[in-house]
């Protein structure tokens, strides 16, 4: 692979790694009041920039010093065709498709009311019956155990303020506050 299409292929780590330079300059408007004992608000943010641009580095340096073609990454058209010749035709189910996205924008519009960890509980759960997911164990104990490790994440660790729904479903999530906090 030549010198240009070497630098032509890095061109969209490059523009990424560009937005985030951008983007960890707006965290620095990012205004609040310091509290003891907890994280400010720019930490994970940042995190989430500084994971974005190690791996844009990470694929710069890959292009950059690959000896073989083979080694160099391919133009994002040549992956999905390689992806696509992996796939069956014949097997589409736009129904599916619009199923997720029917549902997706359901949890959008019902969060509120049912609350966070509820209104996830249900998406996963109705998410993997619609995938043709048919291991009931698995689905129902699956997403208890996902909501709840997202519960973990966005009440214990980052601190996250969750909408708690409205009466009565507001009892759930304050349920898994208190078994959080006794935790």
């Amino acid at each position: 692979m030549s010198t240009l299409a070497k630098l032509k292929a890095t061109a969209p780590y490059a523009v990424v790694l560009g937005c985030t330079a951008v983007l960890w300059g707006l965290t620095n408007n990012i205004t609040y009041s310091a509290q003891p004992g907890q994280l400010p608000p720019t930490v994970w943010p940042r995190v989430a920039i500084t994971i974005m641009a190690i791996a844009s580095l990470v694929e710069i340096a890959r292009i950059l010093l690959s000896r073989k073609d083979e080694d160099a990454v391919a133009g994002l058209g040549e992956v999905i065709e390689g992806a696509a010749v992996h796939e069956d035709p014949g097997f589409r189910l736009p129904h599916l498709l619009a199923g997720g996205v029917l549902l997706t924008l359901g949890f959008a519009v019902f969060v509120n009311t049912l609350g966070f960890l509820l209104a996830t509980f249900i998406y996963l759960v109705v998410f993997m019956y619609l995938g043709r997911y048919r291991n009931h164990t698995v689905i129902w104990l699956g997403s208890l155990i996902g909501t709840l490790v997202f519960a973990v994440i966005f009440l214990k660790l980052v601190y996250v303020s969750l909408p708690r729904g409205t009466p009565p479903f507001d009892q759930v999530t304050q349920f898994v506050i208190h078994l959080l906090s006794l935790w």
